[in-house]
C-alpha cells in the first residue's frame, strides 16, 4: 500500500478554509482517499497545528478537527517517544547548513524508516531533505 506523510502545513490548509492552499489540499486529500493511500503522521506535526491555530476563535475547530483524524481508518499517528525525538534531534544536529526545525527533521526521520517518499505539504523543506511534496504554493 502507498504511503504518504502529511506535514503540518496540509492540516492547517485542510482546516482553515482561508488558507490560500484550502482547494488545493482538499483535492489532494480527496485524491489519497480515493486511492485509498495510507497517511501517516506524527504527534509532533499535531502539536504544530494545535500550536499555529490556537487562538480562541480556531481553537474549538482545531480541537474537533485533530479528534477526527484520530478516527480516521487511513491515518497512522506516530506517537511522540524519546527515541524518535533523539533521532530528530541527531538529525537537526547533523544539519547545521539548513533551517530545518525539529518537527520538520522528526518527520524525515519518519519518513526514511516507513520507506515514504510522497509528503502531502507545500513546504520546501522537504524537497530540500530529498522527498516530494504534493502542494504547491502558486
Amino acid at each position: 500500500m502507498l504511503k504518504v506523510f502529511v506535514d503540518t502545513a496540509a492540516w492547517i490548509a485542510l482546516l482553515n478554509v482561508d488558507d490560500e492552499l484550502h482547494e488545493q489540499a482538499q483535492e489532494i486529500i480527496s485524491e489519497l482517499r480515493h486511492r485509498r493511500v495510507r497517511l501517516i503522521t506524527t504527534e509532533f506535526v499535531l502539536v504544530e497545528v494545535a500550536d499555529a491555530l490556537s487562538r480562541p476563535s480556531m481553537r474549538s475547530h482545531t480541537v474537533i478537527f485533530i479528534e477526527g483524524l484520530r478516527q480516521m481508518t487511513l491515518l497512522r499517528i506516530i506517537p511522540v517517544s524519546q527515541s524518535l525525538l533523539i533521532d530528530g534531534w541527531d538529525f537537526y544536529r547533523r544539519r547545521p547548513d539548513k533551517d530545518w526545525g525539529l518537527t520538520d527533521c522528526t518527520s524525515f526521520v519518519v519518513m526514511t524508516q516507513e520507506k515514504i517518499s510522497q509528503a502531502f505539504t507545500s513546504d520546501h523543506d522537504f524537497e530540500q531533505a530529498g522527498f516530494t511534496k504534493l502542494m504547491a504554493r502558486h
